[in-house]
């Protein structure tokens, strides 16, 4: 044997060594999983069956339609709720603001005649104190 079929035969058993595990491990998650979908569906199953049961009855006593015909107005005044809560919700997102400002401007102070207007050298056109920043050059 040469050196490269030693290194195919050892590269070979590294991978069988190392997806048996991993076969074994999928195997019992997939019984696992097939378990629970048997139970899930003995319990579909009964689920059905009380519903046809209870429609059965329903339909006998002739409430099914009175019911489905309330289901669809509860839908439709559920979707005409949901459009008039949309253009509120716009609405208010415009409103809201103003509404904010025009109390604001009602709770402030009236301005005086004399009192000095400010300027962009400062109050009443005074040269303010502060001096400008410097940028620092590079």
């Amino acid at each position: 044997m040469d050196g490269f079929q030693i290194a195919f035969l050892v590269l070979a058993a590294v991978v069988v060594g190392a997806l048996l595990p991993l076969l074994v491990q999928l195997y019992l998650a997939l019984h696992h999983l097939r378990r629970g979908l048997e139970e899930t569906t003995r319990d579909v199953k009964r689920v059905a069956e009380r519903f046809d049961r209870l429609s059965a009855g329903l339909e006998k006593d002739g409430r099914l339609d009175a019911m489905a015909s309330a289901v669809l107005t509860l839908s439709d005044l559920a979707l005409e709720l949901r459009e008039i809560l949309k253009i509120a919700s716009a609405v208010s997102g415009a409103v809201a603001p103003a509404l904010a400002a025009a109390v604001r401007a009602w709770r402030a102070e009236p301005a005086r005649a004399s009192d000095p207007i400010p300027g962009p050298d400062g109050p009443g056109g005074e040269e303010s104190n502060h001096e400008p920043k410097k940028e620092v050059s590079p």
